[in-house]
């Protein structure tokens, strides 16, 4: 059979629906409980609410969109699920990763989470209670947050080159802004605080009651992959106990690093 090659407008046509599918899976993926309307994915993606519709058409009869039972928000389908099972013997750490991090749960009272960067985002890929649950976290593993918005995200920001790091901090202050303008200013203390200290820190700048300490885990190329954070329910913390958390975490970090580098991140 011979190859008959696209034009290059009905090429372009592809990849820019494929792009906008992806971008619906993400903004889906960050709020899969209570799902999402049309009109507000309309809104967050900057796409008219016709093209929304025939994607979220398209990518439902693919199985990876869904509706909500009794309701017309919109979620993760099931396809999304069975993917994700394909992929995880390849992106999940190992079980003694993963009791070494419990352990380092107990051993510091606080709840630890460890999360990746996706793109624009860091994504939650484990979280370990050590101190039994408090309702201020909201963050559960599959959960999807602009990097600036949590010490994790910009504890990998704060790792990047310095141009990366201003593209992504416009973009995110942009979408915290659509989402919950009330956030911007703490964001921006976070982020000046977390580059003086060479860590992510959160003093209560972003959820009121709770701090948190992050360290980036790097690939061997130094470059930022994943993150190991701390947050206790107080609402600040002595410098000092800042520096011994970033310190502490930073050595499981070093640790960590040799099981993501197993891993397909």
């Amino acid at each position: 059979m011979q190859f008959v090659p696209l034009q290059p407008a009905v090429s372009a046509n592809i990849t820019r629906s494929l792009r906008r599918a992806a971008g619906l899976l993400r903004l889906l993926s960050s709020h899969t409980h209570v799902g999402w309307r049309l009109s507000d994915l309309a809104q967050q993606s900057g796409l008219d609410p016709a093209t929304v519709h025939r994607l979220l058409a398209a990518l439902r009869d693919e199985g990876l969109v869904t509706r909500v039972a009794g309701t017309r928000r919109y979620t993760l389908g099931p396809m999304a699920y069975e993917l994700g099972m394909a992929a995880k013997p390849y992106f999940e750490l190992d079980a003694a990763s993963r009791q070494r991090l419990l352990a380092l749960a107990q051993e510091l009272q606080g709840t630890l989470f460890v999360k990746v960067r996706s793109k624009m985002d860091s994504v939650c890929v484990a979280r370990y209670d050590g101190a039994g649950t408090f309702s201020a976290l909201m963050l559960d593993v599959g959960g999807r947050r602009p990097l600036c918005l949590t010490a994790g995200g910009v504890a990998m920001l704060i790792r990047l080159p310095r141009t990366e790091q201003t593209d992504v901090e416009a973009n995110n202050l942009q979408t915290i802004a659509q989402r919950d303008p009330t956030r911007c200013e703490g964001v921006r203390q976070m982020l000046k605080h977390s580059r003086q200290l060479g860590a992510g820190v959160n003093l209560g700048y972003t959820v009121a009651g709770i701090s948190a300490v992050s360290v980036a885990v790097l690939a061997a190329e130094q470059v930022p992959i994943a993150a190991l954070s701390l947050a206790l329910a107080t609402p600040g913390m002595p410098a000092a106990a800042v520096h011994a958390l970033a310190a502490r975490l930073g050595r499981e970090a070093a640790v960590i690093a040799q099981a993501f580098a197993r891993l397909r991140f």
